[in-house]
């Protein structure tokens, strides 16, 4: 607008001039229109295109980056969380944080996550997206959110569930009259019940109950690991049947494939042994690992499992077949060959005079050294008249040092115990110590 004024003003000049000026201009003005024209498409384009970025730029909500404890405050709707079902069969349990972004209409737009472990991490995304937050306000105006979301997963203790009578163990036989059961064992089987319950209760199983545990140890071995094992646990089932031992089976099954890397081998079979109908199931070894076989059977309320491992086939069928052995009523001993149960004397009130006269030293085992296991094992033992050790239970301690510490302390002569003058036969506390130097 500025040139046409300029022209005109010099037409009032000179009428000459405005002739002159106009004539000039128009071809000038007609290429210059014809050049536009020509890369009209492109210049367009262009436009258009840049007009677009920068209306989006301009239009972009602003995010900004908020306190998670602020960000808290503007839920206002959350989706339930579901736990995983293998996670919570696993025990799994801990923290998931989570980066989140929300759009201005409150909605969860972006979840990636921070921590946590990936059995639980889906679970809380799929919860987490379902979320809406009132839209955050930056100066009156609704803007982006990001910020950080902690999703717990906690598993809820089981209720406590009274244990089944226990049982007890006197003249090498478990005792358990509430089951019924009469189950003698062998001197060579050295009991270690007391330490495996305080084992499980460490690891947080508390569903099931150890009645009896025992390693076979033959007499004047120099081994340091027994050659099979078995524990008996006692397992709460309202109206419990074989069908349910089933499936414990098939539950204990697919545990040791995950945990041990032993599978099941062949089908579940049936027998009959001790007046009880039982399951068994077999598996095979791991990478040169123990052979392993479960029993269970269903008395009153609850299943009763065997689970039973050997360094050979041949020692787990020998532990198998001490289920044989099992009555419901113990057989009457004649009155004139029953003798007295041993006096309970605690170690402390062992006087230098009782104590032991031979110590034989226990021997580390390799397998313990190599894993840098050490501790103090605590058994329980029967001194006799003469000053023998017998019937020696494992209490507590490392159970990789068990063998090595009864294979000691079957070796050592104590003074015989005198009460009234007369020697007498005592149980008492031992304890073998390993040190790693």
């Amino acid at each position: 607008m500025r040139f046409r004024r300029r022209v005109y003003w010099r037409s009032e000049v000179c009428e000459g001039d405005r002739l002159s000026w106009t004539y000039m201009m128009k071809p000038a003005v007609i290429g210059w229109l014809t050049a536009l024209l020509s890369f009209s498409p492109y210049v367009l384009g262009q436009s258009e295109g840049t007009s677009s970025s920068v209306f989006r730029a301009v239009t972009r909500p602003r995010r900004v980056l908020v306190n998670p404890d602020v960000a808290s405050s503007l839920v206002i709707q959350k989706a339930p969380i579901t736990y995983p079902e293998a996670s919570r069969s696993a025990g799994i349990e801990g923290k998931v944080v989570l980066k989140i972004v929300t759009s201005i209409s409150g909605d969860v737009e972006d979840v990636a996550v921070v921590s946590g472990d990936p059995a639980l991490t889906q679970a809380a995304m799929d919860s987490v997206q379902q979320w809406k937050y009132k839209p955050y306000l930056l100066d009156g105006s609704p803007a982006e959110m990001e910020t950080e979301v902690s999703v717990n997963f906690h598993l809820k203790a089981p209720p406590q569930v009274a244990p089944p009578p226990l049982g007890s163990f006197s003249q090498d036989t478990y005792i358990n009259d509430y089951f019924g059961i009469h189950y003698p064992l062998s001197p060579t089987w050295v009991r270690e019940t007391q330490a495996m319950r305080k084992k499980l209760a460490t690891e947080g199983k508390t569903t099931a109950f150890v009645l009896l545990a025992a390693v076979h140890i033959p007499q004047n071995s120099d081994v340091f690991e027994a050659d099979s094992s078995f524990t008996l646990l006692a397992m709460t089932r309202s109206g419990a049947t074989l069908d349910d031992c089933k499936r414990t089976l098939e539950a204990t099954a697919a545990e040791l494939q995950t945990r041990k890397g032993n599978q099941l081998q062949g089908e579940l079979s049936q027998l009959s042994t001790a007046g009880h109908t039982f399951y068994r199931a077999n598996f095979r070894p791991a990478h040169g690992g123990e052979h392993r076989a479960a029993l269970c059977t269903a008395i009153k309320d609850y299943l009763l499992e065997w689970n039973i491992s050997g360094s050979s086939k041949e020692s787990v069928e020998s532990a198998v077949s001490t289920l044989n052995a099992i009555t419901a009523a113990a057989p009457k001993p004649a009155p004139e060959t029953e003798a007295p149960p041993p006096i309970d004397v605690p170690k402390s009130a062992m006087s230098p005079q009782d104590m032991v006269i031979k110590k034989v030293p226990p021997v580390y085992p390799q397998g313990a050294r190599h894993d840098h296991i050490e501790g103090t094992v605590v058994m329980s033992a029967v001194i006799s008249k003469e000053g023998n050790v017998s019937d020696v239970e494992v209490l507590d301690g490392p159970l990789e040092l068990a063998v090595s510490a009864v294979n000691a302390v079957r070796q050592w002569k104590y003074r015989p115990y005198l009460q009234g003058g007369q020697p007498v036969d005592i149980r008492t506390q031992v304890q073998v110590n390993y040190e790693l130097r």
